[in-house]
């Protein structure tokens, strides 16, 4: 399997095998004042930008300005699932010559006025962008999911490279006890 594919499924069957665990109060919980945002919608986000590649790869533009607020996989576990499912059949499709496609992004660059920005990349390169992106947002749930006094999966929201280096540590400690 391509690595970059293989690693995008993984960290969504995270985000999937975490949202078996939770209900639908946990899921939409607000722990304030510690986190904003609840884990509905950080789920909703990683959705989002996955959805604007997936959407946008067909007329090789990609604009992560169009995402969505509020809607209903904020609220609702099942939604959630099936889009993350329905993204993981996606990548499933995706060929290296996929990968390989140039594509325009485009992305709102000013917090003070709107003003965008635009650049050609790659479909590769925005898979390990959104793979990225979606961790970062997946140790924030981390937090609200502990806040909750729940329990996330092993590894859960670390980036690639952390999960190698904690495995190389124990490996160690074994070797030393």
């Amino acid at each position: 399997m391509i690595p970059v594919v293989k690693g995008n499924l993984e960290t969504i069957q995270q985000a999937q095998d975490l949202l078996d665990s939770l209900d639908d109060s946990s899921y939409c919980h607000i722990c304030t004042p510690h986190i904003n945002s609840s884990i509905g919608q950080h789920i909703r986000h990683i959705i989002d930008n996955y959805l604007v590649i997936v959407n946008g790869f067909s007329k090789k533009h990609i604009d992560y300005n169009l995402r969505r607020r509020g809607a209903k996989v904020e609220t609702c576990l099942t939604t959630a699932k099936q889009e993350l499912n329905n993204i993981k059949q996606w990548l499933l499709t995706l060929s290296q010559e996929a990968l390989a496609t140039p594509v325009t992004i485009v992305s709102e660059v000013c917090l003070e006025e709107e003003q965008s920005d635009h650049l050609v990349s790659s479909l590769h390169r925005e898979l390990i962008f959104v793979a990225s992106h979606c961790i970062h947002h997946m140790a924030l749930i981390g937090v609200a999911v502990k806040l909750q006094n729940l329990e996330t999966p092993k590894h859960f929201g670390l980036a690639p490279a952390t999960a190698t280096y904690v495995r190389q540590q124990e490996s160690l400690n074994t070797v030393t006890s």
